[in-house]
Formats: C-alpha cells, sequence, structure tokens
C-alpha cells in the first residue's frame, strides 16, 4: 500500500475522500491469492507508528481502513491466521490492532496513548479473539479507572498468561484479585515508558487467599509500612520470590523500609533481583526528607545469590571502599547495581552531597564483572587523572553507567572521560536525565549537566582509542580469577 494514500487517508475524511475510493479500487485488484500464501507464513508482527519507512514517519493507519480491508479479505476476519508474536505501538486508535488477533497469538505487546475509549474496545475485543495469550505488555498513559472494566474482563480471559506487564498502579483490587488467581502467572512487572498516575486504590494491603500460585517475579506499589505488615503475613509467598520491585512514597524517618528490607534478607535469601523506587508525594516536607540509611545495604547480605540491586531515592547515596569491600563479599555474582538519585529542588543538596568519580577505581576494585553501574556524584569533588590508561583493576563488563543528573565534578571533563576509559575494557554508554518515578520541576542547571556529559560521551571515544594504543604495549597476564590485568607499569 503506498505510503502518501496512507498519509491522505489519515487527514481526510472518509466520507469524502478521493483517497478512499482509490483504496478501495487498490483492494479489488490486489492479489489476494499471493496474500494468503504469504500470510500463512508470518509469525511475527511489528508496528510502530513513530518508526520511518522509506525515510519518512509511518502514518497511522485509520480505523476505516482496516474496515475496507475486512470488507475485501476473501477469508473472513483474521488477516494472519498463524500469528503468534504481535507489536504495537500507536498514538492514534488500538482499533487496527483487532484484525491481527487470533487464537494463535500467544505474545502480545501494545502501545496506546490517549485513547480510552478505543483501549476498552480493544480489551473487549482481545479477550474474545486471542484467548490463548501467555505474555502482554501494555504501555499507556492512560489511567487504570477509564480501564478497569474491559481490562478486567480481559485477565478474566486469559487462563494461560505467564507473564504480564502493566502501568504502574493498574492492580486495583478487583484487577489484582483477577489476577492473583491467573494459575499459570510467573512475572507480573510494571511498565515505564509514561509517566505514572498515583492512585491510592491501586497501593497494595494485602493480598487475596492463595494468591499468585506460580510468581517468581513481583513488582508492587504500596507504601512501607502496608509493605512490612504484608511480608510478615505473606511469609510464604515472598519466600517463592526471586525477583522483587517495590515502588513506595517516602515516609519520614524510613523506620518501615528499614523492617521490610531486613526481613527480605531473613525471609528472602533466594532473591536474585531487588528494586526500591521511594518517591516523594507531592505536597512534601523537605525538612522531613533524609539519606538512605546505611542498614538497608547490610539487611541485603544474606542474599548471596544477588545479581541486580537498583535503588531510586530521593537524596544520594554514598560509599566509601569499606562499604564496597562488604558488599562485594556479600554479593559476588552482582552485575547490576545502581543507585539512583534526582534531588528535588526544593530539598537541601549541597555540591558536596554525592560520590566523588573516583569511587569509579574502587568499584572496578571490587565489582570487576559489573555490567551496569549508576551513581549520583557530587559537584565539588574535583576529580584528578593521573595518566594511568591501564590500571591494576578494571571493569569487564561496564555497558552502562548511569549519572542521572548528575554534575560533572569539577567541570573537569577531560580527567573525567581519561578517568572512564581508564576502569574500563570498551567504552560504556552514558545514561543521563531523571528517572520515571521523579515527579519535581527540572532544575535549570540540569541541562548544562547533560551537556557536559554528552561532551564526556564524545571525548571517551578519543580516550579509549589511546587506550587501545597504550594497551597494545603493555604486557598483560591473566590473575587468578581469570581475568586480564597489566603485568608491568604503563
Amino acid at each position: 500500500m503506498d505510503i502518501e494514500l496512507l498519509k491522505e487517508l489519515g487527514e481526510q475524511d472518509s466520507s469524502t475522500s478521493d483517497a478512499w475510493q482509490t483504496l478501495s479500487t487498490e483492494l479489488s485488484k490486489a492479489d489476494w491469492s499471493r496474500f494468503q500464501f504469504y500470510a500463512h507464513r508470518v509469525r511475527d508482527l511489528s508496528y510502530d507508528s513513530d518508526h520511518e519507512y522509506r525515510g519518512e514517519s509511518s502514518p497511522p493507519l485509520p480505523p476505516n481502513a482496516m474496515a475496507m480491508l475486512y470488507l475485501h479479505h476473501p477469508s473472513g476476519l483474521v488477516l494472519l491466521p498463524h500469528l503468534e508474536r504481535l507489536e504495537w505501538s500507536t498514538d492514534g486508535s488500538p482499533t487496527s490492532i483487532i484484525p491481527f488477533l487470533s487464537s494463535k497469538v500467544k505474545f502480545l505487546e501494545v502501545e496506546i496513548v490517549d485513547e480510552s475509549l478505543a483501549i476498552n474496545n480493544f480489551f473487549y475485543a482481545a479477550a474474545t479473539r486471542s484467548p490463548n495469550l501467555e505474555s502482554l505488555t501494555l504501555q499507556t498513559n492512560i489511567k487504570s479507572r477509564d480501564v478497569e472494566d474491559s481490562f478486567l474482563r480481559a485477565i478474566r480471559t486469559w487462563k494461560a498468561l505467564q507473564h504480564l506487564i502493566i502501568p504502574s498502579f493498574y492492580l486495583r483490587p478487583s484487577v489484582l484479585e483477577a489476577v492473583a488467581s491467573l494459575p499459570n502467572l510467573t512475572s507480573l512487572e510494571h511498565a515505564y515508558r509514561h509517566k505514572h498516575h498515583c492512585d491510592e486504590a491501586a497501593m497494595l494491603q494485602n493480598l487475596p487467599p492463595n494468591a499468585f500460585p506460580k510468581l517468581k517475579t513481583f513488582d508492587f506499589n504500596s507504601d512501607a509500612a502496608s509493605a512490612l505488615q504484608l511480608i510478615q503475613t505473606e511469609e510464604g509467598f515472598f519466600a517463592r520470590l526471586f525477583d522483587l520491585h517495590l515502588n513506595a512514597p517516602y515516609c519520614a524517618g524510613d523506620t518501615d523500609l528499614q523492617r521490610f528490607v531486613q526481613h527480605l534478607g531473613k525471609g528472602c535469601p533466594q532473591l536474585v533481583c531487588v528494586e526500591l523506587d521511594i518517591w516523594l508525594r507531592p505536597g512534601f516536607r523537605p525538612e522531613d526528607v533524609s539519606p538512605l540509611p546505611s542498614g538497608v545495604f547490610e539487611s541485603l547480605f544474606p542474599c548471596r545469590e544477588l545479581t541486580m540491586l537498583q535503588i531510586r531515592h530521593p537524596l544520594p547515596v554514598t560509599f566509601d571502599d569499606t562499604d564496597m569491600e562488604r558488599m562485594a563479599m556479600a554479593w559476588p555474582a552482582l552485575d547490576t547495581l545502581s543507585l539512583r538519585c534526582e534531588p528535588h529542588p526544593s530539598l537541601s543538596t549541597p555540591d558536596s552531597m554525592g560520590n566523588s568519580l573516583s569511587i569509579l577505581s574502587a568499584f572496578a576494585k571490587h565489582f570487576p564483572k559489573l555490567e551496569i553501574l549508576g551513581l549520583f556524584f557530587a559537584k565539588d569533588k574535583v576529580v584528578e587523572f593521573h595518566g594511568d590508561l591501564c590500571p591494576e583493576h578494571e571493569f569487564h563488563h561496564l555497558d552502562e553507567l548511569y549519572v542521572g543528573v548528575s554534575a560533572v565534578p569539577g567541570d573537569k571533563l577531560h580527567d573525567a572521560a581519561f578517568l572512564i576509559a581508564s576502569l574500563c575494557i570498551r567504552a560504556p554508554m552514558i545514561d543521563i536525565g531523571p528517572n520515571r518515578w521523579y515527579t519535581g520541576e527540572d532544575d535549570s542547571n540540569w541541562p548544562e549537566y547533560r551537556r557536559q556529559w554528552e561532551e564526556i560521551e564524545m571525548l571517551l571515544k578519543f580516550a579509549m582509542r589511546a587506550k587501545t594504543h597504550v594497551r597494545a604495549k603493555v604486557p598483560r597476564t591473566v590473575d587468578q580469577r581469570g581475568f586480564d590485568t597489566p603485568s608491568g607499569p604503563s
């Protein structure tokens, strides 16, 4: 179908546009036998209205165009009868996805924006046409209460569902009861592409009887006090989990959060992944906000199998060498450590608050196998690079360094770039910007911080080339851990 025709269809009224007559004519002349030959072979379909097609943005598919396709298609309402995986992203009506839904579809990922009426129609259709879904990912900015009835009906239909990814605050009581009864569900996670809408009715306080019989990954909203009560009353449920993600509003003192994490460490040593998102409610009092207690980390030391720890908190978390040595001994398999922070502009966060960039050397020493590292760096803790591009300790797999909204320490861009290069085998991606839970106003300095880190990324490429040149001249040995290290001075 010609892309210019699709554009014209999207811009004009279906009752007056000549483009619709053109479409009807084209469809009537289509080689449907050839279409059917290929349609039976298609197993995977992906459509994204933001992607470019032949150098241009993909136009949205008007619902009436799909209806006309129905009229001309010779063999019923299913266009791709053996389709198993379907991904569909649009800022228009989701109605266009319906002809591709069938009982064969097992994996469905859909993004729908600002179409609450249409998304209800989509859920009704999906429940009827694709009752055998095993995996659903829903990305949307539509509030849960606007689609609760239709979503609930669909969930009750999908008894084979194993993986469910939905927006945060979608587990209102009726939906929670239906989701918790799914007999094969192993993973319940949140989708974060769009900003969340806080809904007190979806703050988890208790679980239905015999909830989640096979669940291994659990992502939920709750306040720390309710989460603490939940883990105390549902010990057997939490003892079955491998991945846990709590999204909780900040509470002054954080004592309930500390106690919740203590119960995690004692009762859930099998945990592999722990994520804690602590965010600020509107109207919070800045004087009540205090840093994350260090005891939170110690409480998780019994979780020896931990490979991922991610904590987001309103104030920065700082470390010293002793902290990291103890953490490395407790979590030998850790490959992701992300401690993100976006200080709210109303909070008192002096330039000295945060980590020095030089702390990366200690992380490379104690956690050489890290793949993702996220820290907040202090603006006034000046970093200096002393010229050693091949130090004794390096990251061997670091792919991503998350700096959030940190300033470049001391504005020393060259030193920062060469220090990072010296500690890495390959250049990591530098992830910049606020996290998905940040709800405050952007700081006026953040654009300048972003520009500086983007410049560091450019300098990092040059620094890595220099390191490659130096490395080729330095003799290498393999240490007892199997890591490649310099055998002499560079």
